[in-house]
């Protein structure tokens, strides 16, 4: 079997007013072999080490390739574990009002996605982050949402608690050719990108048809105009870009 010819690209901005180490989503990628595996969470503001716990969800879903509802909901209670024997320690150190904030746990959103050789996909997710499949540069498939209103303010969230339960993952698949593209999008950018119109006559094309071609310095740019006119809400943007090329020794 071929390896895997996947090209992918990390674009983020923190929200505007805070610094770079005060970013809250994570993204995580891992190309070397069949499956690859993609994903990306945003974790919840009010929660203490929320970035943290959304970089342990994200490289936790990679290192299990957890893209069905079994799997993934066999790997949260090692994820756990292991996030209460990093944190613990830290936690000791930390002010008490921190250490109680701490206590209530972390919470983020997870959208993991695996590409696999024989050209099947299949993506996992919980929570308001958004998996959108361009082909022919139309969008072909979004995930799990389709319009920029069914977006909420209290999205399902994985918590980092063992004695909180876990909202049960959506899953989704499908089929994947060569030339097309994968975005995985917060919930932010998410809701933008299906408000946003891709036709070639309009002022400032938006979609995700558009934005499978952004490389990170547009992606900066375009996200500070959007949210300096509104269209775009102040939070964290993330989009990981995932592209298959043309090659014609993949083998399906």
């Amino acid at each position: 079997m071929s390896s895997p010819s996947v090209v992918y690209r990390t674009c983020a901005v923190p929200r505007a007013g805070s610094e770079e180490a005060e970013y809250e989503d994570a993204a995580a990628v891992a190309t070397e072999d069949w499956p690859v595996c993609a994903a990306v969470a945003d974790g919840a503001t009010e929660s203490v080490f929320a970035r943290a716990w959304a970089e342990h969800l994200a490289r936790g879903l990679l290192d299990r390739g957890a893209t069905t509802a079994e799997a993934f909901r066999d790997a949260i209670p090692d994820w756990r574990v292991e996030w209460r024997r990093r944190r613990g320690d830290r936690t000791e150190e930390r002010p008490w009002y921190v250490a109680a904030k701490a206590a209530e746990g972390a919470f983020a959103a997870l959208l993991g996605l695996s590409l696999h050789a024989d050209g099947r996909w299949r993506a996992v997710s919980i929570g308001d982050c958004c998996l959108f499949q361009v082909r022919d540069e139309g969008l072909a498939r979004s995930w799990p949402f389709e319009a920029p209103d069914t977006f909420t303010n209290r999205p399902a969230l994985v918590p980092s608690r063992s004695d909180r339960s876990v909202p049960s993952p959506e899953t989704a698949s499908g089929t994947w050719q060569p030339q097309d593209t994968f975005l995985l999008a917060t919930d932010a950018v998410a809701a933008w990108l299906l408000g946003g119109d891709s036709s070639e006559d309009a002022e400032r094309p938006t979609g995700p048809p558009v934005a499978a071609d952004w490389d990170e310095e547009t992606f900066q740019r375009i996200v500070e105009t959007a949210r300096a006119e509104g269209a775009l809400r102040n939070d964290d943007a993330t989009l990981l870009v995932v592209h298959v090329p043309m090659r014609e020794n993949i083998r399906k």
